[in-house]
């Protein structure tokens, strides 16, 4: 999910239609604008903290899948620092905006939950943006971890964020940004399901193209996952090292997070 400062202000987004069900449109029709929305992103830093990270571990990987790569953006930044990086989405409308990036991203259609993946052909997965909350059943979290564990090398490194608890149940994803200057506009409104433990995002977007201007809505879903019930996950999946750090710190999660890191090695 996209967590950004909300803004105020310009003209006024309609009211959005019935959300749809889960994994219906997320990551559609918003990955021709997705670039331009996610344009602030520190996507460097990232691919820094995802660095500072594998030196924990003393780790000094290869070969990288970006999983859940998007439109390729940290993949690419990883193959400019000289690692053989491939990426994998489930959005093939997404996976297009890898052959955009400087470099290009090589790239697979590829479900987290059923990786075909070589066994030991990995030094390193990494999973950012909160990629994995999309996830919403706890199996389908656990197979992810399996299968890449299967695919890691001894010694190889997961790297992946989730959104926290607290980060999906109080209202964050509720964000707008209606300025008449924006390239894109948007509106989104969270709604929490603590039954579920699930948060849907009703999405709004006007985007401003080549032909003008285009409105569509999406709805996203995010599981919220506890920290102690993944790192059992990771164990159970065979990751002899867990450790979870508060998001671009070395510290642990705190209380007030929004945002955890999870390093597992095989």
């Amino acid at each position: 999910m996209w967590l950004r400062s909300p803004r105020r202000g310009g003209r006024t987004a309609p009211a959005p239609p019935e959300p749809t069900r889960p994994g219906r449109g997320e990551f559609g029709r918003v990955a021709e604008c997705y670039d331009v929305l996610m344009a602030r992103v520190p996507y460097r830093r990232w691919v820094d903290y995802v660095e500072q990270l594998v030196a924990t571990r003393k780790a000094q990987p290869r070969r990288v899948l970006d999983l859940a790569c998007g439109t390729g953006k940290v993949g690419s930044e990883m193959r400019r620092r000289g690692y053989v990086v491939v990426g994998a989405d489930l959005s093939e409308q997404m996976t297009r905006g890898c052959a955009r990036q400087q470099p290009a991203l090589p790239v697979a259609v590829m479900d987290a939950t059923r990786l075909g993946l070589r066994p030991q052909s990995l030094d390193l997965v990494v999973c950012l943006y909160d990629s994995l909350n999309y996830v919403l059943e706890p199996e389908g979290l656990r197979e992810c971890f399996r299968r890449v564990q299967e695919a890691l090398v001894p010694g190889g490194l997961l790297i992946f964020d989730l959104n926290t608890t607290r980060a999906l149940k109080v209202g964050l994803f509720t964000q707008r940004d209606l300025s008449p200057l924006a390239a894109v506009q948007y509106r989104w409104d969270a709604h929490w399901d603590e039954v579920a433990q699930t948060c849907r995002v009703d999405m709004w977007f006007r985007c401003r193209g080549p032909a003008g201007e285009e409105e569509f809505t999406e709805t996203h879903y995010e599981r919220a996952y506890e920290e102690a019930e993944v790192k059992e996950w990771l164990h159970e999946a065979g990751f002899a090292y867990v450790q979870s750090y508060d998001a671009y710190t070395l510290y642990p999660v705190g209380a007030m997070a929004e945002r955890m890191f999870l390093v597992g090695q095989r």
